[in-house]
């Protein structure tokens, strides 16, 4: 016969539910001052505006990297260097929703008024 003891602490076990880790994409739809251009019958799904954010930031590195003086050759290859793979990660991000089926749709079915 196994007998346990009994836990005089409570929460020892912890049964409460975490709360879901916070995207920056969350960040950002918090600080919108027109709760509109987030609530609107089309949505974009998480991914392609992941991908816009990756592919901005890259073109933006790639452009600064080729302000930069010829001399500062190592900042200039690491800015291509990342530019390049801001851009390959916007890529998955834009190919994902149609490489794998059933993934969040782009058009609400139940409007918010």
């Amino acid at each position: 016969m196994n007998i346990s003891r009994i836990q005089t602490q409570p929460g020892f076990y912890n049964t409460q539910s975490k709360k879901p880790k916070r995207e920056f994409i969350d960040v950002i739809a918090d600080n919108v001052k027109n709760p509109r251009d987030v609530q609107d019958c089309v949505a974009v799904p998480r991914g392609i505006f992941k991908a816009y954010i990756y592919l901005m930031a890259g073109s933006g590195l790639l452009s600064i990297s080729n302000f930069l003086p010829q001399n500062w050759k190592g900042t200039r290859t690491s800015l291509n260097v990342l530019g390049a793979l801001l851009g390959i990660v916007s890529a998955v991000y834009f190919a994902k929703p149609f490489a794998i089926k059933g993934l969040s749709p782009t058009v609400k079915k139940d409007l918010q008024k």
